[in-house]
C-alpha cells in the first residue's frame, strides 16, 4: 500500500474468514475454500495484487517529483524574499533545512491516524468485511494526495506547511497501515495456508518491482516537468482504488462454531450473573469492578504471553523502524552532499529496490535452506541467525553512508543497507516462532504498533539531525545516518539478547 516503506502486516492467525478478527483473540472457523473455485480465487488474488501494486507504484512515482516541486517552491520563495541569485541557492542550508523540516513532520503526522484508528477500523473490518475498509483507506489516501497537489499549485496563496494538515484525510479508512493490513488479510482469506507464504513473497516482490520501475520512470519524466510523474502517480493510485472496488465479496461461514457458541453463551451468562450481583452497588463501585475485570482480562490474555524474548524482539523492531526511515532522506541527502540532481539521486532508490528484490527472492531463501540442511538449525534458530546477521549489515551500511565523502563509498553503504533489509521479515518470523499460535495475533499487533510509533518518532529526530548536519562540515554532515547506525546498533544488541527456548530449539 502507499507508504514510504510498506510495513504493516496482517495477523498470522489460522482463520480464513472474511470477518475473522484481525487483532488476535479466539481463532475462527476456516472458510470452505471449495466454495471458491480455482479460477475465481486466482481472479480475486490478481485484483488484490494489482490494487496493491498500482497504489504503491503511484506513490513511488510521485515521491521524487514532490521533493523537487517542494524544493523549487521553497527556493523561489527564499530567493524572492532575500534576493538570492542562481540555482545553487536551492542547495543552501536554509532551503534544505526547511525542506527536511516540512518532509520530516509530514511523515510524522502521516503515522498518527494509523496509530489512533488501528483498533476501531480493525473491529469494523470484523463486522463489515475487509473490502469496504480497504476502499475507504485508499479513498482517504487519494484525497490526501489531491490536497497536497492543490497546496503545491496554489503555493502563492497557501503556506507550504499546510501539507502537515493533509493526513487528516486518513481518518477516512485509517491510512496506509490499515490499507496494507486489509490487503494482506484478503490474501489470507483467498489463499490456502499451504500456499500463503509463497503468495506473500510474490506480493512483496511485485511491490518492490513497482518501486524499481517507478523510480527511473519518474526520473525520465522529470526531465520535462516534475508535475508529469506527480499527476501520473495520482492516476495509478486511483487505479488501485478502482481495482479494489471490483473485488467481489469473499465467502465466509456466518454461523459460529459449536465450541465458540458455547463459549460465548457461557461468558454471557457469567456476565449477566455478575451484573445482577452488582446492581445495588454504588456507581463508583460498579465502575471500579468493571475496570478491574477488564485489567484481569488484559493480564490473562495479553501480558501473560510476554516474555523477555518478546520484549527484546519488539524493542529491536521499534529501534530499527526509526533507523530505517533515514532512507527517506537519501534523495535529498545525496542531492545536497554530492551536488546531484534530484532525478540522479533518486536512482539510489532503484538500486536499493533491486538489491532488496534479489535478497528476498534468492539470497535469503538459499541461506535459510543452507542453515537448515547443513547446520541443522531449527526454524527459530535459523531466523535468529538471519536477524542478527542482517541487523549488523544495516548498521554497517548506515555507518558507511554517514562517513562517505565520495559517491562510490556512499553507494557501497546503500548496498550494504539493502542487503540487510531482510531483517524485518526475519524478525517477524522469529517472533511468530517464539509464541503459541493463539498468541500470534497479539504479537503481530504489538509489532505493528512498534513500527508505527517508530515511524512517528523518526520524522522529527532525523529531520533535526539532517538540519544540524547541514550546519556542520566534514563527517558530521552525515549526522542522520550516524543516528540511524546507532539505532541499528542498539537493535542488534537487543537481538543478541534473544534466547531460543530448548523446547523450540529441539523442534
Amino acid at each position: 500500500m502507499p507508504t514510504r516503506n510498506p510495513s504493516a502486516s496482517s495477523t498470522r492467525t489460522s482463520e480464513a474468514d472474511e470477518r475473522a478478527p484481525l487483532l488476535g483473540g479466539h481463532e475462527a472457523d476456516h472458510v470452505d475454500h471449495s466454495k471458491i473455485t480455482s479460477f475465481p480465487r486466482r481472479h480475486l488474488l490478481l485484483l488484490v495484487c494489482l490494487s496493491v501494486v498500482a497504489a504503491d507504484f503511484g506513490n513511488y512515482l510521485g515521491y521524487a517529483p514532490h521533493i523537487e516541486i517542494l524544493e523549487s517552491i521553497i527556493c523561489r520563495q527564499a530567493r524572492g524574499s532575500n534576493s538570492f541569485v542562481g540555482n545553487d541557492n536551492c542547495k543552501s542550508p536554509d532551503v534544505q533545512g526547511e525542506l527536511a523540516l516540512v518532509n520530516g513532520w509530514k511523515d510524522t503526522f502521516d503515522q498518527v491516524p494509523g496509530i489512533l484508528l488501528a483498533l476501531p477500523y480493525g473491529f469494523a473490518a470484523d463486522r463489515i468485511g475487509r473490502k469496504p475498509i480497504l476502499a475507504l483507506s485508499l479513498t482517504g489516501l487519494i484525497l490526501e494526495e489531491i490536497s497536497i497537489r492543490l497546496i503545491f499549485s496554489f503555493n502563492s496563496a497557501l503556506p507550504l506547511r499546510m501539507v502537515w494538515a493533509t493526513p487528516v484525510f486518513q481518518i477516512i479508512g485509517g491510512g496506509p497501515q490499515i490499507a496494507t493490513a486489509m490487503a494482506y488479510a484478503m490474501v489470507t482469506d483467498i489463499v490456502p495456508s499451504s500456499q500463503r507464504a509463497s503468495v506473500f513473497f510474490i506480493l512483496s516482490a511485485a511491490t518492490l518491482l513497482g518501486e524499481i520501475i517507478a523510480t527511473p520512470v519518474a526520473a525520465f519524466l522529470m526531465s520535462w516537468s516534475p508535475w508529469i510523474p506527480s499527476l501520473l502517480g495520482l492516476f495509478f493510485e486511483c487505479l488501485g482504488l478502482l481495482g479494489a472496488t471490483f473485488i467481489s465479496d469473499i465467502p465466509f461461514n456466518s454461523a459460529p462454531s459449536n465450541d465458540q457458541r458455547d463459549l460465548e453463551e457461557e461468558e454471557e451468562s457469567q456476565e449477566e450473573g455478575h451484573n445482577l450481583s452488582l446492581a445495588d452497588d454504588p456507581p463508583y463501585l460498579r465502575w471500579k469492578n468493571t475496570i478491574r475485570r477488564q485489567w484481569n482480562h488484559v493480564q490473562n490474555d495479553y501480558l501473560a504471553s510476554w516474555s523477555a524474548n518478546l520484549f527484546y524482539t519488539v524493542g529491536a523492531f521499534l529501534l530499527a523502524s526509526i533507523g530505517r526511515q533515514a532512507l527517506q532522506l537519501i534523495v535529498q541527502y545525496a542531492s545536497n552532499r554530492f551536488s546531484w540532481s534530484i532525478a540522479r539521486a533518486s536512482s539510489l532508490i532503484a538500486l536499493k529496490g533491486v538489491i532488496n528484490l534479489v535478497t528476498l527472492l534468492f539470497i535469503l531463501p538459499w541461506l535459510s535452506n543452507w542453515l537448515s540442511t547443513h547446520l541443522l538449525l531449527s526454524p527459530a534458530a535459523k531466523d535468529l541467525r538471519i536477524v542478527q546477521g542482517s541487523v549488523w549489515l544495516l548498521t554497517l551500511g548506515s555507518a558507511i553512508m554517514a562517513v562517505s565523502t565520495y559517491p562510490v563509498t556512499f553507494i557501497v553503504g546503500v548496498s550494504s543497507l539493502a542487503f540487510g533489509w531482510g531483517f524485518y521479515s526475519a524478525l517477524r518470523s522469529l517472533a511468530m516462532e517464539l509464541v503459541s499460535p493463539s498468541q500470534v495475533g497479539i504479537v503481530n499487533t504489538a509489532i505493528g504498533f512498534a513500527q508505527s510509533i517508530g515511524s512517528l518518532l523518526s520524522g522529527p529526530i532525523l529531520a533535526a539531525a539532517f538540519r544540524r548536519g547541514l550546519q556542520e562540515d566534514g563527517v558530521l554532515v552525515g549526522l542522520p545516518y550516524m543516528v540511524a547506525a546507532g539505532l541499528f546498533f542498539l537493535s542488534g544488541c537487543l537481538s543478541a539478547c534473544i534466547r531460543i527456548p530448548r523446547g523450540i530449539t529441539g523442534a
